[in-house]
């Protein structure tokens, strides 16, 4: 696929002004008025991913974290987060990456993400996914207690998502094997996808942190509960639909006690 191509080449293009960019964090506006930070690494990969798109597709339109948040869909579209996990990337820790999803008409039929300090390339497309060229496939089915289960960072949105988390992790540490939060959403859906977690969970809230990773795990393979995700905007993305099973069963209603309902419709 020609996007798919194009995207990979690009975000390697682009890993030295990450890897070798100013990290330097300033502070970022959140709905909460919770800690967030920028760098201006974020923004010059951005710039410099956008132009190549400008240059090789014109006429897409892009929504992207940094300078265009809030733009339109057009029946070609690109998702973009240029560096996912900035506290991380802010701190030195190597848990951070690229992200993109291109859509046509509204759907996913690509995504990409790329973890540049081990040189890992996840893409999807409509025939799988890939890790460096192979095929990848999530976990084998096991008991939800010997899972590892991945959560997203704690809401910077909604108190209730918030509440809901902090559930998760305080009240059901018994019912999975290990809990971890990696502090990026690329790194969560990837894992996820070839096999490193079990399960990830976590309410969804802008297009760039999901669209690229639970694109690229439904295509390695992974399954999600649909109504939890388009009621409540709780993703619970599992590795198989025994899992899966288990899983909504546990950890769902405990999540869901401490929050309401979604403020817009999920994609």
């Amino acid at each position: 696929m020609r996007e798919s191509e194009f995207i990979q080449r690009v975000f390697r293009e682009a890993a030295p002004i990450v890897l070798g960019g100013d990290r330097t964090a300033e502070r970022k506006d959140t709905t909460l008025g919770v800690y967030d930070v920028v760098t201006d690494s974020d923004v010059r990969t951005e710039e410099f991913v956008l132009s190549r798109i400008a240059e090789e597709f014109p006429g897409d339109s892009v929504i992207s974290e940094e300078t265009h948040p809030d733009a339109r869909e057009g029946e070609r579209c690109w998702v973009l987060d240029p560096i996912d996990g900035t506290m991380n990337y802010t701190r030195g820790i190597p848990f951070f990456g690229m992200q993109a999803a291109f859509m046509e008409d509204g759907v996913p039929v690509m995504s990409c993400i790329y973890l540049p300090v081990f040189d890992e390339m996840f893409v999807a497309t409509e025939e799988g996914a890939r890790l460096n060229g192979k095929p990848m496939h999530p976990a084998e089915p096991r008991p939800l207690r010997e899972c590892i289960l991945s959560a997203g960072d704690f809401s910077r949105r909604s108190e209730d998502f918030r509440r809901g988390q902090a559930n998760l992790i305080s009240r059901c540490f018994d019912d999975v094997g290990r809990f971890k939060m990696f502090g990026a959403s690329c790194v969560d859906y990837a894992y996820l996808a070839c096999g490193r977690t079990d399960v990830h969970v976590r309410f969804l809230n802008k297009k760039w942190d999901y669209i690229p990773g639970m694109y690229l795990a439904v295509k390695a393979g992974a399954v999600f509960d649909r109504t939890l995700t388009k009621d409540s905007r709780l993703l619970m993305l599992c590795s198989s639909d025994d899992v899966l099973e288990e899983a909504v069963l546990r950890l769902s209603s405990v999540m869901l006690s401490g929050s309401g309902r979604p403020e817009r419709p999920f994609l």
